[in-house]
């Protein structure tokens, strides 16, 4: 029964994921639910390093590392790093919350519509 919930944990959170990356355009559904895979996509997301992902292993600072990801990953749609960096590791309710929210890419709405001044 155990097994179950998890791979049922499992495949909600690659779903969250996905949803989150194709705000960015950054992979497909299918590509999300590779294990360890899912997470170089996120840092593509996040445009930071994937070797961060090698910290992931250390025990204690893989708490800080996924701080940095899923905060930057948030500073990315325009959110708040430290409110949504923190709440992921409690029960990833700001990771849904950027699922489903109408938040795109801050540059690339800032690349797209800025003003033109003519001097």
């Amino acid at each position: 029964m155990d097994i179950i919930f998890m791979i049922v944990i499992y495949l909600v959170v690659c779903y969250v994921a996905a949803k989150i990356g194709k705000k960015f355009h950054v992979g497909s559904m299918l590509q999300y639910f590779i294990p360890v895979y899912n997470w170089v996509l996120i840092c593509k997301c996040a445009k930071i390093s994937p070797w961060w992902l090698a910290a992931m292993f250390v025990p204690y600072v893989n708490i800080v590392v996924t701080v940095y990801i899923y905060g930057t990953l948030a500073e990315r749609l325009g959110k708040n790093f430290w409110i949504n960096g923190i709440g992921s590791l409690f029960f990833c309710i700001p990771l849904f919350i950027m699922a489903w929210d109408k938040s795109m890419p801050v540059d690339a709405l800032s690349s797209d519509h800025s003003p033109v001044t003519k001097v």
